[in-house]
C-alpha cells in the first residue's frame, strides 16, 4: 500500500474512532450536565498542555510505554484538576492503544455538541483581523442563511489579499480576492484558447 493510501486509510480510522470515542464521552458529560466545562478541558489538554509538553504525546501513543507508566503520568498530570470522565478517557485511550485519536475525539465532541444543540460551526478566514461588528454581522447573516445559531471562529490568513473564506462542514465557500484574481485568470485564458481556435478555424475555412 502507498504511502499517501496508508494516511488516508490512518486518517479514515482515527475520525472514525474519534466520532466513537466523542459520543461516549457526551452521553456521560450531558447525563452529569457539564459538556461545556468538560469540553473547555479537553480543548485546554490538546491545545495547551499537548503542545507545552512536546513528549507527552508521544510518550501516551507509543506501544512501548507500559500502560501502568502512562496512567501515571496522567493521573500526575491531571488527576483531582479534571473532569474524572474525562481523565478516565485519556486511560482508556492508552489502555486500547488509540491515544492517537485525541485530536480526532475532539473534533468530533464539537461537531457533536453542537449538532445536539442545534448549532453549526463555521470556520472564517481572512486577510485582516475583523472588528467586532463585523463579526456580529457575518454571524447573524450566516444564521439567516442557515436557520441555525452560529458558532464563528475567525482566524486571519495573510496570504489572502482580501475578502473572506468561509468553512461550514466540508464545503468551502471562497470569497477571497486571491481566487477571484484566480477566476478571471482562468476564464481569460479560456477566452484567449477560444478566440484562438477561432481565428484557425477561420484559415482553414479560407484555404
Amino acid at each position: 500500500m502507498a504511502e499517501a493510501e496508508q494516511k488516508t486509510v490512518f486518517d479514515t480510522g482515527r475520525q472514525y474512532l474519534g466520532g466513537v470515542y466523542a459520543k461516549a464521552l457526551l452521553g456521560a458529560t450531558e447525563k452529569a450536565g457539564n459538556t461545556d466545562n468538560v469540553l473547555a478541558e479537553l480543548d485546554s489538554v490538546v491545545d495547551d498542555v499537548l503542545p507545552a509538553l512536546r513528549n507527552l504525546e508521544a510518550t501516551l501513543s507509543s506501544p512501548r510505554v507500559p500502560l501502568e507508566a502512562k496512567t501515571g503520568m496522567l493521573d500526575r498530570a491531571f488527576a483531582g484538576k479534571m473532569d474524572s470522565r474525562l481523565l478516565n478517557l485519556l486511560k482508556v485511550l492508552c489502555r486500547n492503544g488509540r491515544f492517537d485519536c485525541i485530536h480526532a475525539i475532539r473534533r468530533a465532541a464539537h461537531e457533536q455538541y453542537n449538532e445536539l444543540r442545534g448549532r453549526v460551526e463555521v470556520l472564517a478566514r481572512s486577510a485582516e483581523p475583523l472588528e467586532g461588528n463585523t463579526i456580529e454581522l457575518v454571524r447573524s447573516q450566516l444564521q439567516a442563511s442557515l436557520g441555525r445559531d452560529v458558532v464563528l471562529k475567525v482566524s486571519v490568513d495573510p496570504e489572502l489579499i482580501g475578502g473572506i473564506v468561509l468553512k461550514i462542514g466540508d464545503t468551502v465557500y471562497d470569497g477571497s480576492v486571491v481566487n477571484r484574481l484566480a477566476s478571471l485568470r482562468e476564464n481569460l485564458l479560456q477566452k484567449t484558447g477560444q478566440q484562438i481556435r477561432d481565428q484557425v478555424d477561420r484559415f482553414a475555412l479560407a484555404d
